[in-house]
C-alpha cells in the first residue's frame, strides 16, 4: 500500500527528530562551531587587538592568526553564555546573583573574537546588565548599579570602535547652553543611564554605554555650532547714564565670555545710544537676559546723600584749620612714605567754606567714611580759659617798703602752690615749701590768696580795689579775656601817635614832614593750653611802650619811646595766680625853680633860676590768673561768681581802702 507523498515527508521529519534525540547533546559545543581560518586574503590589513581596561596585552606569537567563531544560541541560560565568552576571550568574570535570564543569538556568519565580545556586551545591555572592570576581573552587574561603580571616566572624546560598555563621558560645550542640550538628549538615553548639566563650567556629564555616547557626540557636533541665537535688543535707561553704564557692562562681558562662562559665537556687543539714553545689546538669548538683569540692578536712582559731593557742617572746629589737617593725610597718590600708610585715594577733594563753617568733600563712599570718622573726632567742643590780668607800676622804693610775699607754702583747696622761674620753654619747678618769701621776683606763682604788705587779698579784684588810690602804685590796665583752649588771646591798651619818619624843604621853601603812626601802650598775648592733669600751659608775650614826655618839641612831634617786653612759657594750676615782674624803668623829672618874674627875663633869666633832676624808678608787675571752664555749666557758675564778686567788691571797696591806708601808715 502506497503512502501519499505528503505523509512520507512528515514521517521522514519524525525519524530525523528521533535520531537527534538519541545523539548525545552538548549545548555549549553545539551552539558554537569554532573553526580556524588559516588563510587570510593577501594584502588585507590586520587590525591590532584592542586591550580593554584592566586587561593585560596578550602576548602573541608573530605567526599566530586571529580566530573566527560562529555564535548560534537558542534560548540558553545567560550563565552558559557568560562561561562561553570567558573561555573564548580568557577574561575572568564576577557575576552578580541578580544576573539571570535566557539568551538567543542567531549568527549565520563567522565573526572575530573581538566582535564576539562586543556582541556579548550588547546582549548584556539588552538584558539590563553592564560590565564594570575592576583590575584583572570584570564585574557583571545590573545596569542601574553600574553608574555607581568605578567605571571608566573620559574627560574628552576619544576615537575608537563602538562598544556597549558603560562609561562616564564629560562633554564640554562651546556655544550651546547645557540645560537645553540636556532636554534634547534625555529621550535618547536609556532609563538606567544618567545625564547631568553643570552651567557654571558649561558641561554635560553622561553615564551610558559607549556606543550611545558616541552617537550623542556625533549629534552634538551638528548642534553646538557658532552663531546660534543671536538677537538685537534696546534697553532704555531711567536713571543711569548710558555711556557710564556701558563701560561697566563691557568690563563684565569682555572677551566674548557669556554670563555662564562658555565661549560665545560672537563677543557680546554693548553700545551706548546717547540720544535716547539707551543701551543696545547684540548677544545670544541667554546673554541678553543676563545683560538686561544686570542693567535693571544698576539702573537705580542714587540718593542725594550717596553722591560724591557732600557737605559737612562743623559745630566747634574751624573749617579752614580742619581743611589743612585733612589735606595733610597720606593719600594713595603719593609714593610710599616711611611711617605713613595711605588712608584716602588721590581723587579726594576737600574745600572749606568760611561763610557756613563747613567742609565740601568730593570722595567715594569708602574715603568719605574715613574722613567723617576723623572729622567727628576733631570737631569737639574745646574747653575755655578765662584769664584775669592786672598790669601795674610800683615805685621801687614803695615795693621795698611793702614787699610782695608769694604764698608758696599756702594750702588751698587741698593743693599747695608752687613757684616757677625762668623764661622760655624750660621751666624749672620749685616746690611749694622751698620758697617762703620772694621780693623783687622776676617770675612767680602764688596761691589763691595774695599778700601785699601786711594784708591778704582773696583775689586780684580785692587787691585792685585796695591799692588803686595809692599814688605810688599806678594800675596801668586790668584786662580780662575769655579764649578757647590752644587759641591765642591778645589784649592791647594804648593809643596811636604819629612819628616823624622824614623831614625836609621843597623848592618853594616850604618845610614838610612825613609821619608814621605807631601804637604805644600795653600789649599782652596769651596762648593757654590745658593738659589732662588740670594744669594750664601759658605762652605769654607782653610789651609796654611809653612816650618820653620831654622828647616832644613845640615845632616837630618826634617823640621818644621806652619799651619793656618779656616772653615766657609757664605751667600753672587752675585758678592760681602768676606774677611777672622785674621790668624796671627809670624816669627823670626836670624841676625848674627861681625868682618870680626875673627868672623869665631874656638872656639874664637863667641867672635867677635853677634846675633839678629827679630820678624815679618803677617796677612793672603782671598778675595773671587762668580759670578753666570745661563746659557750659562751669561757665555759668563762674559768671555768677564774678558777678557776685563785683557786687560785694563795690560794698567792701571803701573798707579795703581804709585798711590798706592804715597798713601803710603803720609801716
Amino acid at each position: 500500500m502506497m503512502l501519499p507523498a505528503k505523509n512520507i515527508q512528515g514521517l521522514f521529519i519524525v525519524l530525523i527528530g528521533i535520531l537527534m534525540i538519541m545523539m548525545p547533546y552538548d549545548s555549549s559545543v553545539n551552539a558554537a562551531r569554532v573553526t580556524d581560518q588559516n588563510k587570510i586574503k593577501k594584502g588585507a590589513q590586520r587590525k591590532p587587538p584592542v586591550r580593554h581596561r584592566g586587561q593585560q596585552k596578550p602576548k602573541q606569537k608573530p605567526t599566530e592568526t586571529e580566530r573566527f567563531v560562529t555564535i548560534d544560541f537558542n534560548d540558553v541560560d545567560i550563565s552558559v553564555f557568560i562561561k562561553f565568552i570567558s573561555e573564548l576571550t580568557g577574561k575572568n568574570f564576577i557575576v552578580d546573583r541578580r544576573v539571570k535570564g535566557k539568551v538567543s543569538i542567531i549568527s549565520p556568519s563567522k565573526i572575530s573574537v573581538k566582535e564576539a565580545f562586543r556582541v556579548f556586551q550588547s546582549v548584556l545591555e539588552v538584558h539590563g546588565f553592564a560590565l564594570v572592570e575592576a583590575g584583572e576581573v570584570t564585574k557583571i552587574v545590573p545596569a542601574t548599579d553600574a553608574r555607581t561603580k568605578s567605571i571608566e571616566t573620559r574627560l574628552r572624546e576619544e576615537a575608537g570602535e563602538p562598544e556597549d560598555k558603560v562609561i562616564t563621558q564629560i562633554i564640554r560645550l562651546q556655544y550651546a547652553e547645557p540645560n537645553e542640550i540636556k532636554k534634547l538628549f534625555s529621550p535618547l538615553i536609556s532609563k538606567s543611564s544618567v545625564i547631568l548639566s553643570y552651567p557654571p563650567t558649561n558641561m554635560l556629564i553622561v553615564t551610558d554605554v559607549l556606543s550611545n555616547i558616541q552617537r550623542l557626540l556625533h549629534l552634538l557636533s551638528a548642534i553646538d555650532v557658532e552663531g546660534v541665537g543671536q538677537e538685537l535688543s534696546m534697553v532704555p535707561l531711567n536713571h543711569a547714564t548710558s555711556q557710564t553704564l556701558v563701560k561697566t557692562l563691557n568690563t563684565i562681558f569682555a572677551k566674548g565670555k557669556s554670563a555662564k562662562g562658555r565661549i560665545s559665537s560672537d563677543p557680546v556687543k554693548i553700545v551706548a545710544e546717547e540720544r535716547t539714553n539707551s543701551v543696545i545689546v547684540l548677544a545670544s538669548e541667554d546673554d541678553t537676559i543676563k545683560v538686561k538683569e544686570l542693567i535693571a540692578m544698576l539702573d537705580k536712582e542714587v540718593p542725594k546723600e550717596e553722591g560724591k559731593i557732600k557737605v559737612y557742617y562743623l559745630e566747634h572746629a574751624k573749617a579752614e584749620d580742619l581743611e589743612k589737617v585733612l589735606k595733610n593725610l597720606p593719600s594713595k597718590k603719593t609714593k610710599e612714605t616711611k611711617g605713613r600708610a595711605p588712608i584716602i585715594s588721590k581723587d579726594v577733594s576737600i574745600s572749606a567754606d568760611k561763610a557756613t563753617n563747613s567742609l565740601i568733600i568730593t570722595a567715594e563712599r569708602e574715603d568719605y567714611n574715613v574722613l567723617e570718622t576723623v572729622i567727628k573726632k576733631l570737631d569737639i567742643p574745646r574747653s575755655m580759659v578765662y584769664i584775669e590780668c592786672v598790669i601795674m607800676e610800683v615805685s621801687t622804693d614803695k615795693a621795698l617798703d611793702l614787699g610782695l610775699e608769694w604764698r608758696g607754702g599756702a594750702d588751698f583747696g587741698g593743693n599747695k602752690g608752687g613757684m616757677f622761674g625762668g623764661f622760655g620753654t624750660a621751666m624749672p619747678q620749685l616746690g611749694p615749701d622751698s620758697v617762703a618769701k620772694m621780693s623783687n621776683a622776676t617770675l612767680g606763682v602764688i596761691g589763691e590768696t595774695i599778700k601785699f604788705g601786711t594784708l591778704e587779698f582773696n583775689s586780684i579784684s580785692a587787691m585792685i580795689n585796695a591799692i588803686k588810690t595809692d599814688d605810688d602804685v599806678n594800675i596801668i590796665s586790668t584786662p580780662q579775656i575769655l579764649t578757647t583752649d590752644n587759641e591765642e588771646a591778645t589784649i592791647k591798651v594804648g593809643e596811636t601817635i604819629p612819628f616823624v619818619t622824614r623831614s625836609g624843604s621843597s623848592d618853594s621853601s616850604y618845610d614838610y614832614n612825613n609821619y608814621e603812626y605807631r601804637d604805644v601802650g600795653v600789649s599782652l598775648k596769651v596762648t593757654p593750653q590745658i593738659n589732662k592733669s588740670g594744669f594750664v600751659r601759658l605762652e605769654i608775650e607782653q610789651e609796654v611802650k611809653d612816650v618820653v614826655e620831654d622828647s616832644v618839641s613845640a615845632n616837630v612831634f618826634a617823640p621818644k619811646t621806652t619799651n619793656r617786653s618779656s616772653k615766657t612759657t609757664v605751667l600753672v594750676q587752675n585758678s592760681q595766680t602768676i606774677v611777672i615782674s622785674g621790668m624796671i624803668d627809670e624816669k627823670v623829672t626836670v624841676t625848674k625853680s627861681g625868682i618870680p618874674c626875673l627868672g623869665k627875663l631874656p638872656l639874664v633869666g637863667r641867672l635867677f633860676s635853677s634846675y633839678s633832676n629827679k630820678h624815679e624808678k618803677t617796677n612793672l608787675f603782671f598778675f595773671l590768673t587762668p580759670h578753666i571752664l570745661n563746659n557750659k555749666d562751669e561757665a555759668n557758675k563762674f559768671h555768677k561768681f564774678k558777678r557776685k564778686e563785683i557786687d560785694s567788691g563795690m560794698k567792701k571797696e571803701e573798707q579795703s581802702i581804709k585798711l590798706y591806708k592804715k597798713s601803710i601808715k603803720d609801716q
